[in-house]
């Protein structure tokens, strides 16, 4: 077997989230008299961590509300993080199929940790051994210590492992960690942006993962 374990991104990847994330983020500013953003400018902002996030949506100048707006964010995004967020198309089967295989499966996230548990919980309870958002002050993507202690923990080789995103932040990370960097086209992200921070390969929809991994089903 080729390949033995697979770290999963989050938001854009394993589960479409941008309606909630939007909901809150637009709560957050509404409360320090910024203007709305829409979802497609914020899939443009996300994925660097929260308070990077919040910074270019608060926009220039007043740099000095990220940490109230980050506030009321978090408050309402833990509310209503659940609303509108579902795995993709085929996500949860390829997860199941995956699991069954015993492949080792994680999740690394900018997003909180808090979120990423109940988000992961909900829809793909019991399939991921390791689920790691980011705590404050903690290191985020592209980073790669938080993706080479989950290697770690699950008894693994860099090269045995598999990273699926979205972001070039993502491949960015994968190849920090020698593993096998898999874009996928129906994230927040252009696959551009993925072929131009090392996509491996990129993948049109979930089941394709599978032949990533055919010498071990």
């Amino acid at each position: 077997m080729r390949y033995k374990a697979a770290i999963f991104d989050l938001d854009g990847t394993l589960a479409d989230t941008l309606a909630d994330l939007t909901d809150a983020i637009n709560y957050g500013l509404q409360q320090f008299g910024r203007p709305q953003r829409t979802a497609q400018a914020l899939s443009k902002m996300i994925g660097d961590g929260i308070r990077v996030t919040i910074g270019r949506a608060i926009g220039a100048g007043k740099q000095e509300l990220i940490a109230g707006v980050v506030e009321k964010m978090c408050e309402k995004y833990a509310q209503i993080c659940l609303d509108k967020t579902r795995p993709y198309d085929g996500m949860f089967e390829t997860v199941a199929e995956l699991h069954k295989s015993g492949v080792k499966l994680a999740v690394l996230t900018n997003k909180d940790q808090a979120s990423a548990e109940k988000i992961v919980g909900h829809f793909f309870d019991g399939y991921f051994e390791i689920v790691r958002g980011t705590t404050l002050g903690g290191p985020v993507k592209p980073d790669p210590s938080p993706a080479f202690r989950i290697i770690a923990q699950l008894g693994v080789k860099p090269q045995e492992t598999v990273f699926i995103g979205d972001s070039g932040i993502d491949m960015q990370t994968a190849k920090a960690c020698q593993n096998y960097a898999v874009g996928v086209s129906w994230g927040l992200r252009e696959v551009e942006e993925l072929r131009q921070n090392g996509a491996d390969v990129i993948i049109d929809y979930p089941k394709q993962l599978l032949g990533i991994f055919t010498d071990s089903l």
